[in-house]
């Protein structure tokens, strides 16, 4: 079939009513409001050499143009079998032609793009072809929820670097929505924290091996550095007034509890995730405070609760902790002045300050007092340790006074065991030698393997008789007493040591030990050296081979 003969026989087919149809390649355009923006080279490729062995299987769908050339159409959906059937070098394609608006249209591209990540531009534009429509219909009517619609047009508003590492599949849909949530300068930092490793974006997106973090961990960074509990502010929610251009936070859509669909996942209703806004709020808050005070007459100095190496922005003049001393009231001292804390839950809250180092009220006065909150957290804290240490000192002399007249199986073994553990590494190793232990390395905690020493000690002695128990104590007891300094190899063993006591108690001569142990290692170093003799004796004595014994290389 020509070409032609195909755009003819298509026009009648619509008239007629009829539906799959041949039609050339060069008369079908890709439609720019498609969904899908995103292809993979490689599987078109793929696509392409099936098509050249087994055609189109399944036919576009395409729709006439009505303000275009006659007999041209608009690809609705298909674009994968359009570009393959280009690429195989087809002239036509079987396609299904039928009657749309752009509406219908574009919800036919997002019901079969439905599963894309890329789909969220579509959503904005159907709402915008139908200004009638809401998120529940458009939900509807390609089968999904309310809140999956709402997520994926909340992904228009990524920042342009968010944007591109998530079309470079280094964000996944997940880590996208997260971070769309926020406001821009807050993506700025949430996308720095998916890849800590990272400068920035373009070094994200050079490295082909770049992973972000889990989502969870995104979420507890955005839980702990971004969003803020509005029951802890300092200035009221509700107040309309406080400043104009934002209103009140009760219906503010970036409160979580006024936008259920954007933030079903977040418990806490009286979360802000605008940070700014809500700093905006606490200046405002302040400065009202600020004007009541300097309206009598005096001017108040700023007070922050962050310590100064953290308050980037703030001005010279904001004081910190330990630069200032707190009166009980008003001229407590002559330099006594009012001051107004500019930040934290306290915000807005007026107190009186001394500044001067030889204040004779206040120089003994510590310039870090904790609040009242502090007071009574730390006093509960004390009286918890007290608690714990004074049970423990009880508990320790009701068993003394229960402990029997001797050593039961159970007792002998912990003390056996506790006495081994607190021997340290290195006598647990000598140890093992002077009882022939099996030294097995398992896996660590932290990766490596090591030779558990607690664990085969424990097993050995849970295997012993109570005779070789006590024989046991006594050699733990002597064990710190093997180790000989390396710096000072000629250190003989102190009498005083508890090794050379035991000795002399039980009438081993040390002397005749060394030297035997002196004859056994001669006897040891003499057939050493015999041996090396043997294996040398063949060669010159420069330890070379004789040149005539030497073989002459192969040639190639």
């Amino acid at each position: 079939m020509n070409a032609t003969t195909a755009v003819s026989t298509t026009q009648e087919a619509v008239r007629a009513g009829a539906s799959l149809l041949e039609i050339p390649l060069d008369r079908i355009s890709e439609s720019k409001r498609n969904p899908r923006t995103q292809f993979d080279e490689r599987r078109l490729a793929e696509l392409a050499d099936d098509i050249k062995q087994h055609g189109v299987l399944e036919p576009v769908l395409v729709r006439p143009f009505t303000n275009g050339k006659e007999g041209t159409y608009e690809l609705v959906f298909g674009s994968r079998r359009y570009r393959a059937s280009k690429l195989a070098k087809r002239e036509t394609i079987p396609a299904t032609v039928r009657e749309l608006t752009d509406a219908e249209s574009l919800e036919l591209q997002l019901v079969e793009n439905v599963q894309r990540a890329d789909t969220h531009q579509g959503y904005a534009d159907l709402l915008t072809l139908q200004p009638s429509s809401t998120v529940e219909t458009i939900a509807a009517k390609v089968a999904k929820s309310p809140a999956y619609v709402n997520g994926r047009l909340q992904l228009l508003k990524l920042i342009d670097e968010a944007k591109q590492a998530f079309r470079a599949a280094k964000l996944n849909y997940s880590h996208a929505f997260e971070i769309a949530r926020l406001q821009p300068k807050d993506q700025q930092r949430a996308l720095q924290e998916c890849f800590p490793q990272h400068r920035n974006a373009a070094a994200v997106l050079k490295d082909q091996k770049a992973e972000a973090v889990t989502v969870r961990q995104l979420r507890d960074w955005i839980e702990r550095e971004i969003l803020l509990d509005l029951t802890n502010s300092p200035f009221d929610a509700n107040d309309e007034t406080l400043l104009a251009s934002a209103g009140s936070c009760a219906l503010c859509p970036k409160r979580t509890g006024s936008n259920p669909l954007l933030f079903a996942d977040v418990q806490r209703k009286s979360t802000c995730t605008d940070r700014g806004c809500y700093q905006s709020k606490v200046n405002a808050f302040v400065q009202i405070r600020v004007k009541r005070v300097e309206a009598e007459g005096e001017k108040v100095l700023r007070v922050s609760q962050a310590p100064s190496w953290q308050t980037k922005g703030q001005t010279s003049s904001t004081l910190h902790e330990g630069e200032f001393r707190r009166a009980k009231e008003k001229g407590e001292c002559p330099t006594t002045k009012p001051a107004i804390l500019v930040d934290g839950r306290n915000a807005g809250t007026v107190f009186h300050i001394c500044q001067d180092d030889k204040c004779p009220v206040h120089m003994q006065v510590s310039r870090y007092q904790p609040t009242p909150q502090e007071r009574a957290l730390r006093a509960k804290e004390l009286l918890t340790e007290r608690v714990e240490k004074q049970t423990r000192v009880r508990v320790l002399d009701a068993i003394r006074k229960k402990l029997p007249n001797a050593f039961s199986r159970p007792d002998f073994e912990m003390a056996a065991l506790d006495y081994f553990r607190r021997l340290g590494h290195d006598n647990h190793r000598r140890l093992s030698k002077v009882y022939g232990w099996t030294e097995k390395k398992t896996k660590t905690t932290w990766g490596t393997q090591a030779v558990d020493y607690e664990k085969i000690g424990a097993t050995a002695v849970q295997a012993m008789s109570t005779a070789d128990l006590h024989r046991f104590l006594v050699v733990c007891a002597l064990a710190s007493d093997l180790y000989c300094p390396g710096y000072n190899p000629k250190q003989s063993l102190p009498k005083d040591s508890n090794l050379a006591r035991a000795a002399v108690r039980y009438k081993i001569d040390t002397t005749k030990v060394a030297a035997t142990i002196r004859a056994e290692l001669t006897k040891k170093n003499e057939a050493r050296a015999v041996t090396k003799r043997s294996k040398t004796a063949p060669n010159t004595p420069s330890g070379r081979q004789e040149p005539s014994k030497v073989k002459p290389a192969k040639q190639n």
